[in-house]
């Protein structure tokens, strides 16, 4: 898995992890958290590894299914980019433009 991927992930995990399974938490807790591989979940949960396998794609779909119908993370990708938009116009002093933007995110 790819950083980037990983790093993805780990946020929708902290979005959206309450809202998994208590044992697809668990996996996918214990892989982003604490850095163990599927066998290492699966030896410290005496379970197989084929089990903690299906439990992480079934987690890792789960949260991508959730970000897509609700969009928490897209939102606040947006709302960022327009916070530092309104920063630069600010640093500008273009201030009307700023408060515009400011307005539109309250």
């Amino acid at each position: 898995m790819q950083i980037d991927e990983r790093n993805y992930l780990s946020q929708l995990f902290d979005t959206y992890g309450k809202l998994l399974s208590s044992k697809q938490f668990e996996v996918m807790d214990t892989f982003l958290n604490y850095d163990l591989g599927e066998s290492e979940i699966a030896e410290s949960t005496n379970g197989s590894r084929q089990s903690v396998h299906d439990a992480f794609n079934k987690a890792k779909n789960q949260l991508f299914e959730f970000e897509k119908k609700c969009g928490f993370l897209n939102e606040q990708e947006v709302q960022k980019n327009k916070l530092i938009e309104a920063k630069s116009l600010l640093k500008n002093g273009k201030t009307d433009a700023a408060v515009k933007i400011l307005d539109e995110i309250i």
